[in-house]
């Protein structure tokens, strides 16, 4: 009996314990649910945050690359602006170096200019003293003027026959050797009058007698164009570069060196005709006869 009532006292207890169990498991479940559904929760945001960290890391990436292209283009504008400017400053030094060539080619022309204008004064005044020299000459050569006798007088007086026997002896006299003006100034006369045959013998005559003489350029030259005029144009070419090989400058040395080129052509030989041309506006530019060879060589 005693045992019967008092299992029958536990079970009520044990069916109590029981169910205060199941409750407690149960609410452990609604439990666990709920941890779970945070969990879940706070995975979802962690993902979210990974992915939001993910792209946070592209943008910085992008903004990285951004800044050093950035970067790259600001150094290549600066080189480049740089390297302008040096361009600048290079194409005013070339301009300034091209004024002073310009200056002084200027002057080089001026003073050819003046170089040339001197020898050509020079020689007009050279002219003009062969001129005077030639008047003297024909006014010493001059007998003295007579006066005249009456028409019925026979007999000469004792005077006029001293004077005649005076005058006899000078015009008998021989000439003067000619001076180195006279000679060139005749032989240049026959070559103005056309008579080439005396103005060669002549202008020869002078380049032998005168080897080192103030006009044996011109002499050379006119020999030269006596031979082109002739059309014996292998002895005109050869005159013309005695004139050339002459030292120093000569105002008629563009001259012989276009009429040699024109010579050779007349030859056929048209390599030494453009050959020459060449020469001469390289070794004359600033002058008559290199415009004269530049259109024909065009």
């Amino acid at each position: 009996m005693n045992k019967n009532f008092f299992l029958l006292f536990l079970l009520p207890l044990i069916l109590v314990g029981c169910i205060a169990s199941q409750d407690e498991i149960q609410t452990l479940k609604i439990k666990v649910i709920n941890l779970e559904t945070t969990l879940n929760k706070q995975n979802q945001k962690s993902e979210e945050l990974e992915k939001k960290l993910d792209e946070l890391n592209k943008m910085l990436i992008s903004l990285e690359n951004k800044l050093s292209k950035d970067m790259i283009v600001e150094i290549k504008t600066q080189v480049l602006s740089e390297l302008d400017e040096m361009k600048k400053e290079q194409t005013q030094l070339s301009s300034q170096v091209e004024e002073i060539k310009f200056s002084q080619e200027e002057s080089e022309k001026n003073l050819k200019t003046q170089l040339e204008n001197l020898v050509t004064q020079t020689q007009a005044l050279e002219l003009k003293i062969k001129e005077l020299e030639k008047k003297l000459e024909t006014i010493s050569k001059e007998p003295p003027k007579e006066t005249s006798s009456p028409s019925n007088a026979t007999v000469t007086s004792p005077d006029n026959a001293t004077k005649i026997a005076a005058i006899k002896p000078e015009e008998k006299s021989e000439e003067k050797p000619l001076s180195e003006a006279q000679f060139y100034d005749r032989a240049y006369s026959y070559y103005q009058k056309g008579d080439f045959k005396n103005a060669k013998k002549f202008f020869e005559e002078y380049i032998e007698k005168f080897p080192k003489g103030s006009w044996i350029g011109q002499a050379y030259f006119w020999i030269g164009e006596i031979y082109f005029k002739e059309q014996k144009y292998e002895e005109a070419i050869l005159n013309y570069q005695k004139l050339i090989e002459l030292p120093g400058w000569h105002p008629l040395k563009p001259s012989a060196m276009l009429k040699q080129a024109q010579a050779f052509k007349a030859l056929g030989d048209t390599e030494a005709y453009k050959i020459l041309l060449k020469k001469l506006i390289n070794q004359y530019p600033q002058s008559k006869e290199a415009e004269v060879a530049k259109k024909l060589l065009k």
